[in-house]
């Protein structure tokens, strides 16, 4: 599809602020083609979070805010209690950010009489996937469009630099504080790509971490972090009670302020190829850790086993575009059921990016920890009885 063909179409933007979707929005107008602008607060941090709104006060008044905080929370921990991380130990922010986003959208660009849900993603690549998908599952009757769909557009805008000036010829002040490089941001995590961090043989301090600090230049002094879980889910921490939103922010507070690990992924994408992108989830990082020792103590060996192969098949269908698929959605629901008597406290000490648990107490025991086997009926049956 080309931008020229979208004329007569109800468009719909899913807007984020970021240079590509300014991009679309200015292709638009420059086509005559007719839009609504929809954008999703899904925690974003850093300069990609709510520029696009609270930076351009006309565009605001014209785009529709989605509130999906708490959604996005609750579904970033349950990866967290499936341990679901990618290639070297990727939260799969991006990934889940575009379920979430798809799947949010859906009624408010059917309530707009939308046919066409435009995004910025980059045609063959992975979020194309992802949008394309989604919005079939969800709303088949809404089509997607990329403007890489678009020959011309390849043609015409070969670089970001390109894009920008298009961009800001339109209007200078919708470029102020851009990032020169793609980021993606969310409640869970930041994801840097371009073509420097593609480089293997570049280091991963080009880039700034936005979740916190430097490791370098995080305290000298360790924090301590006291985080409390109920079923798997933390609902606590440092003495406040959380709600799913809250637990994540807090930890990204925590973490964020003592370090920010950039992690160095070289992933394997979903076309086949291989990409560097470096990765910051400081408070995922923490919780995530602090719930892997907890379900140590609370599961037992057979449910351990069995946690411990759901959580890469996990980590690959929510990477793939397909965390709302059957599959997924019974393996996480089985990771719940595992854990559903992890609950205890786990202390924790942040010291220059790295997240060591202290001790793990007040946690209930597995049912299955300790076992005492009673032969009965005439060798009928096996009566399983708790000692723990």
């Amino acid at each position: 599809m080309k931008f020229s063909e979208l004329k007569g179409k109800k468009i719909g933007i899913c807007a984020s602020g970021g240079l590509v979707s300014l991009f679309i929005t200015q292709r638009l107008k420059e086509e005559g083609v007719a839009y609504d602008q929809f954008t999703v607060d899904i925690g974003q941090p850093g300069e990609e979070a709510h520029d696009y709104c609270a930076g351009n006060i006309d565009l605001m008044q014209d785009t529709k805010v989605i509130d999906l905080k708490e959604e996005i929370a609750r579904v970033f921990l349950q990866a967290v209690r499936a341990q679901a991380q990618y290639d070297g130990g990727y939260w799969n922010t991006t990934g889940i950010a575009r379920a979430v986003t798809v799947k949010g959208l859906v009624a408010a660009l059917r309530e707009q009489q939308c046919n066409v849900l435009a995004h910025g993603a980059v045609h063959g690549g992975n979020d194309e996937f992802r949008f394309t998908y989604y919005l079939k599952m969800f709303a088949p009757e809404i089509l997607p469009f990329s403007p890489w769909e678009d020959p011309t557009t390849a043609e015409r805008f070969r670089s970001r630099v390109a894009m920008s000036d298009f961009v800001a010829d339109a209007d200078q002040s919708l470029m102020l504080g851009k990032a020169h490089h793609s980021v993606d941001a969310n409640l869970g995590g930041v994801s840097h790509e371009n073509r420097e961090v593609e480089l293997l043989s570049n280091p991963t301090d080009s880039v700034t971490p936005i979740m916190g600090v430097r490791v370098a230049d995080s305290p000298d002094q360790p924090e301590r972090c006291s985080i409390t879980f109920k079923n798997g889910l933390p609902v606590d921490i440092n003495g406040v009670e959380v709600s799913a939103h809250g637990a994540i922010a807090l930890a990204n507070q925590i973490a964020g302020r003592n370090g920010v690990l950039l992690k160095n992924v070289l992933e394997n994408r979903m076309n086949g190829t291989k990409g560097r992108g470096l990765y910051e989830s400081p408070g995922l990082d923490l919780l995530g850790t602090a719930a892997r020792h907890l379900f140590q103590a609370t599961v037992d060996k057979d449910g351990w086993e069995l946690l411990r192969f759901l959580s890469p098949f996990i980590a690959r269908q929510t990477y793939a575009g397909r965390l709302y698929d059957p599959a997924t959605q019974t393996a996480i629901n089985s990771a719940e059921e595992l854990t559903a008597n992890a609950s205890g406290v786990v202390d924790m000490i942040c010291f220059k990016g790295s997240y060591t648990v202290d001790r793990v107490h007040d946690y209930a025991k597995s049912r299955f920890t300790a076992q005492q086997f009673r032969f009965a009926h005439g060798g009928q049956k096996w009566i399983t009885e708790a000692v723990a």
